[in-house]
């Protein structure tokens, strides 16, 4: 059974990753999903969205530069 809080936290991330970096909406969707930010989130939810939210762009930021990823 879906968690129908997971696309709010999912969309939550991008927005705070999009201001924490000073991105478009749209430049921070895609670089998440192109540096698999976003199947890291959806892969891990049930556990990333338990800590605090600030660990959570962390561990996108090290999910993405282990993906060739340049932010951060």
């Amino acid at each position: 059974m879906a968690d129908k809080y997971k696309i709010p936290y999912v969309n939550m991330c991008i927005r705070l990753f999009a201001k924490r970096f000073r991105l478009s909406l749209q430049t921070a969707a895609s670089y998440l999903c192109d540096f698999k930010g976003v199947r890291f989130l959806d892969e891990c939810y049930s556990s990333e969205h338990l800590l605090p939210v600030e660990d959570a762009l962390n561990d996108l930021v090290v999910v993405c530069k282990n993906n060739g990823g340049t932010i951060g």
